[in-house]
């Protein structure tokens, strides 16, 4: 019978219920706040430790961002290496390591050893070459895994996987396997599921804990074992096994070599993380930002600053094309100067309706709705959508431009609105696709970029269609 290839993952204390109402959340943060100043003025520490016991690791770690680094790192010193280990794992990666770049080395490996196998790596991969490399010497055995671990890309599924999990050989029955858990004592999140290997370790079936135990005892495990699995290779992007955990609905996927041999596993709530990433990240993306490495009200300044003045310096670039088309048309524009009224009005609808089609699209890409070759059929869908909105937009277009201008001006108004919008809803379209034909992010057509080049495009539309009717 294997056994777990790492340090069993410590089972969380206190409670496991989800905050949902405001005020009962911050109830529960306010008493482990308290708990905690006691802790670190000294007060009774024993019976602030036995307090500390009974609360969820992650309300104390969100409590914890209360209090200074140094006062953090003073706590941690003051815990168990056990709830420290459950605690640092709540916290966001940011925080983690400046807690741990405080630790003498001796301390942070014996954290790292209680730990979560990925969340480990997370945190030495943050950490100083130096400091990383004395840990690493420390953890001795574990630390050797740690370090095939940290040779993985971190947007791969080997990069997200840990190594907490039980194995078992088919002949055995499932009193040997329910003995062999009591033993190894796993923490639920790895033992939700139980893998059957070969001797040279190839991935061959996988039990449920729940079929373990309405078993009997004599049963064999090759009897309950199913073989058709869910497998992920283990160089596969981290945004498609979230993808495959949305797909399937599986609490923990198995990463496996190219010759199937069982390398780790990949727990749900890693997947939710990714999933939130790269939401966060499209989000960025769409407001014209380099996505942020750590959460906003970690980052600084200057760090926020460099994000975005990259794309605003961009962008006023593109907008000189703009100003361009409108010098190019200067005698069309002095012809008839209510034309400039209309300009805001006309430019703005067409980067609206861009954006919305972009962001229809997008999505869709991104959640796999669309394929890349799926292009021509979300043009066409697209362009009687974008013809339908023309129609309504440049009605409302002409009216406008009648009663400001008269009927020639109306008519030239409602003519390029009709235009500017189905223009501007292809270019919607089209960008996405052509961004991920690209293997550029799609989300990199965002709205201030469709924006700016439905306002060029625009301009254009606007004055050649006013020279045409206007004969000027």
């Amino acid at each position: 019978m294997g056994e777990e290839t790492a340090a069993a993952r410590p089972v969380p204390c206190g409670e496991t219920g989800f905050g949902g109402v405001s005020s009962f959340t911050e109830g529960r943060l306010f008493m482990v706040q308290s708990v905690l100043k006691n802790l670190l003025e000294g007060e009774d520490i024993d019976t602030a430790l036995q307090a500390l016991e009974k609360h969820h690791p992650a309300d104390i770690a969100e409590s914890m961002r209360e209090f200074s680094t140094e006062e953090q790192e003073k706590i941690i010193l003051l815990l168990s290496d056990e709830l420290a280990a459950h605690i640092l794992q709540e916290m966001d990666l940011s925080e983690e390591t400046a807690i741990f770049e405080r630790l003498d080395p001796v301390k942070a490996a014996e954290i790292l050893k209680l730990m979560f196998t990925d969340e480990a790596v997370d945190v030495l991969s943050e950490l100083e070459e130096e400091q990383s490399e004395i840990i690493l010497a420390l953890l001795d055995e574990p630390g050797r895994e740690l370090m095939n671990l940290m040779e993985y890309e971190e947007d791969t599924s080997g990069g997200l996987m840990a190594t907490e999990y039980v194995t078992v050989n088919e002949n055995d029955t499932v009193r040997d396997v329910l003995n062999h858990l009591r033993k190894v004592s796993p923490s639920a999140e790895s033992a939700y599921y139980i893998y059957v290997v070969k001797s040279d370790g190839t991935l061959q079936g996988v039990v449920s804990l729940r079929e373990l135990v309405i078993a009997h005892e004599r049963t064999r495990i090759s009897r309950i074992m199913k073989t058709d699995i869910i497998k992920v290779p283990e160089d596969m992007d981290q945004e498609d096994v979230a993808n495959l955990f949305d797909k399937y609905g599986y609490i923990v996927l198995p990463v496996v070599d190219a010759e199937g041999k069982l390398l780790g596993i990949i727990t749900v709530d890693d997947a939710l993380d990714v999933a939130r990433r790269e939401a966060t990240e499209d989000i960025h993306k769409a407001g014209s930002v380099n996505p942020l490495r750590d959460e906003y009200s970690n980052t600084p300044v200057l760090t926020l600053y460099g994000k975005r003045i990259g794309w605003l310096l961009g962008l006023i670039f593109v907008n000189l094309v703009s100003s361009g088309i409108m010098a190019a048309f200067e005698e069309t524009l002095s012809g008839a100067i209510v034309l400039a009224f209309f300009i805001p009005l006309l430019i703005d609808t067409g980067g609206n309706t861009g954006s919305q089609s972009a962001t229809l699209v997008v999505r869709a890409l991104v959640t796999g709705d669309l394929k890349l070759s799926h292009w021509l059929g979300a043009l066409v869908k697209e362009l009687g959508v974008g013809a339908l909105l023309g129609l309504t937009l440049g009605l409302a277009g002409w009216l406008l431009g009648l009663f400001r201008g008269g009927f020639a001006i109306g008519l030239v108004v409602g003519t390029t609105m009709m235009a500017i919008v189905i223009i501007s809803n292809i270019i919607g379209v089209i960008l996405p696709f052509a961004l991920t034909r690209l293997k550029l992010d799609p989300a990199v057509a965002s709205s201030p970029l469709i924006t700016s080049i439905a306002d060029a495009t625009g301009l254009i539309v606007y004055f050649s269609i006013a020279g045409f009717f206007l004969k000027i």
